[in-house]
């Protein structure tokens, strides 16, 4: 995970494409609405289960964090764990910059 995806996690956050939460991602993979997971590596073994089960049934990308990354900080939100993309081309662009190499 590079500098330039957490930069542009961060824009969409800022542009509104995002949920976070645990409870409000898993609605929206439930209602098709999210489109990537980005979860930290802090989450607790029973929520990155119930979170990456859930989107392996739904068909939605998970992205996990490396340690040495907070998520929570991209978006300005420490407390943030379990982010979920809804905008197909937001989630489009964080895949190609997953890519990159820094």
């Amino acid at each position: 995970m590079n500098k330039g995806f957490l930069n542009f996690l961060g824009l969409a956050n800022r542009a509104g494409a995002l949920v976070t939460g645990t409870e409000l991602v898993l609605a929206g993979v439930r209602s098709q609405r999210v489109r990537m997971v980005v979860i930290d590596a802090s989450v607790s073994d029973g929520t990155l289960k119930k979170v990456t089960d859930k989107c392996k049934f739904y068909n939605v990308q998970v992205v996990c964090a490396p340690k040495s990354i907070n998520v929570g900080s991209a978006i300005g939100s420490e407390n943030r764990k379990v982010i979920g993309v809804v905008d197909k081309n937001f989630a489009t662009q964080l895949n190609k910059k997953l890519e990159m190499k820094d």
